[in-house]
């Protein structure tokens, strides 16, 4: 018990509930270990909330990386005449088949694996573009995808409902692959080794048709933390979280002392005032802890970038419309991000952490001295205003 007094950390956690009783003991006795000590503490939940939302963002992992499978004919085989169109939705090209006078036109293409999509860590989604056009305008009778395994073995699934009814109309589907996903086996087939996969289109009539397939890809995300990306983009941030509290410490504590100096007041040695405000920033051990909770409140996101952060304009625009859609409506990340509502007027979380800061500021340089609260909140929400100020124009 006495090391546990002699590192204060009593004291340190009292400032949150019982900061007047804290700081006259703080006073008595100031100890740097104890700032050490609440660094620590908030490098460390830091570390926790980093973990927190590295397992929620889900990054896109793709098989092919690019457009290559529906840029060229050279993978594909068909019933009809094979061609590359200048009518796509991603790349330069589309693949076509072209069947004349037929009731089914087919296109499958083979040799691209094998990729394992099973259970555990394959992958978990089928996404592509497609297109069909009957010249009679008739409508589809049956259509189906199949995905080959090992000795000739497939899976099947109708795709009457994943593609569109109307005749030359582009439509995208992303479909669920793996087991217990309403694929039909035949024989042997085998989840861990898909090697190609069949489009195959059927009508109940005779006429010219036509199949395009663009921007064929196998699909799934995964965490920074399956990918091993974890540790290494958190020692910057924990170097980062250091430095902001070291310069949090010293811009509140210089700027208290500046103000204290123009009201007339004097709060003793400078070296003892940094200590007593430094247990003020155990506030920043509890406003992430709140975020590291609020942030596992949420559900994963499947982001569409390969990369975190996202390296293009074009994948922060598109992340950020994942984070609107799938975010934003939950109050957990209304709270974290930004919002809480009293009648109209929105008090932003992070507010709350400054507010909580300041009044803290003004309970210590009011012992310290014994000068009155009047004096002591308005040095400290005069501080406040500067540093609010200097934050704007210089980014402190």
């Amino acid at each position: 018990m006495e090391n546990v007094q002699k590192l204060g950390v009593r004291e340190v956690f009292e400032v949150l509930y019982s900061p007047v009783k804290a700081f006259k003991k703080i006073i008595e006795k100031p100890n740097f270990k104890g700032v050490l000590l609440i660094l620590i503490l908030v490098m460390s939940f830091t570390a926790v909330e980093q973990y927190v939302i590295a397992s929620k963002l889900l990054l896109l992992d793709q098989t092919p990386d690019d457009d290559d499978w529906t840029e060229s004919v050279d993978f594909w085989a068909s019933n009809g005449l094979l061609s590359n169109d200048t009518d796509y939705e991603v790349g330069n090209y589309s693949v076509k088949s072209f069947v004349s006078n037929g009731t089914s036109i087919w296109m499958n293409i083979s040799n691209i694996g094998p990729l394992d999509c099973s259970e555990d860590k394959g992958y978990k989604e089928l996404f592509f573009w497609i297109q069909w056009t009957n010249e009679n305008g008739a409508s589809i009778s049956n259509a189906t995808l199949r995905l080959f395994s090992i000795n000739k073995s497939y899976f099947e699934q109708s795709l009457i409902n994943s593609i569109s009814d109307s005749s030359a109309e582009w439509s995208n589907a992303t479909l669920k692959i793996g087991p217990n996903q309403g694929w039909i086996p035949t024989n042997s087939s085998d989840w861990e080794n898909i090697t190609g996969l069949e489009f195959r289109l059927v009508w109940a009539t005779p006429a010219n048709l036509t199949l395009k397939i663009d921007d064929l890809h196998f699909r799934r995300y995964s965490s920074p933390l399956e990918r091993g990306m974890f540790i290494g983009s958190l020692i910057p941030i924990l170097m980062s979280v250091a430095l902001d509290f070291s310069m949090n410490l010293i811009l509140w504590a210089g700027l208290l002392l500046l103000i204290a100096k123009v009201f007339r007041e004097e709060v003793g040695p400078w070296a003892v005032f940094f200590i007593i405000i430094g247990h003020v920033f155990i506030v920043t051990m509890v406003y992430t802890m709140a975020s590291a909770a609020l942030i596992s409140m949420l559900p994963p996101l499947n982001l569409p970038t390969k990369t975190w952060p996202p390296g293009t304009e074009a994948e922060v625009k598109a992340v950020s419309v994942v984070f609107e859609k799938r975010w934003y409506p939950n109050w957990p990340y209304r709270l974290y991000a930004a919002l809480y509502f009293i009648p109209g007027i929105p008090i932003y979380f992070p507010l709350l952490r400054e507010v909580w800061t300041l009044f803290l500021c003004a309970v210590a340089i009011r012992l310290l001295r014994g000068i009155t609260w009047g004096r002591a909140t308005s040095i400290s929400v005069v501080a406040f205003i500067l540093r609010s100020v200097l934050r704007i124009f210089f980014g402190f």
